[in-house]
Formats: C-alpha cells, structure tokens, sequence
C-alpha cells in the first residue's frame, strides 16, 4: 500500500466534526483526543481529533451515535 495511506490496524489521525459546543467532557473519551469547540459558517461546531486504528475510530463513531450527535464529517488527516 502507497506511504501515508490508511490501513485497518497501523493508527492514523482523523478529525471529526460534529455540531454544537461540547464543553471539555469529551475529551475523557479517548486519551490524546484534543478538543476544539469553534464557529463554522455562522454555527457552533466542536472538532475532535486524534490518532486511531480503525476499531478505534469506529469505537468512537458508535459511542457519538449513542450518545445522538450526528456527524458533520469525518476526514483522515494522515497516517504518520
């Protein structure tokens, strides 16, 4: 597989948006989840980012399915 591409097991770093402001709480979700609560086109969104493997990322997809939060997106960043 090229260099950089995502893989099922080697971690990679996604950011996640979702909307409206999460406070600090989900930062306890994942450890080295970084949290950035910001406007977007005039919208309060929170952005979170972090490095997972893909049972990770889809662990924590299900959990903001749970919790109701719809997604905004879903962007790999990179895989190094």
């Amino acid at each position: 597989m090229p260099h950089g591409m995502p893989t099922l097991y080697e971690a990679a770093t996604y950011r996640i948006t979702v909307p409206g402001y999460s406070g600090t709480h989900w930062a306890d979700w994942a450890s080295d989840l970084i949290v950035v609560d910001l406007t977007s086109q005039g919208c309060p969104v929170t952005i979170l980012t972090g490095r997972f493997d893909q049972a990770a990322l889809i662990g924590l997809l299900r959990r903001l399915y749970a919790h109701g939060v719809p997604l905004i997106s879903v962007v790999y960043v990179d895989g190094e």
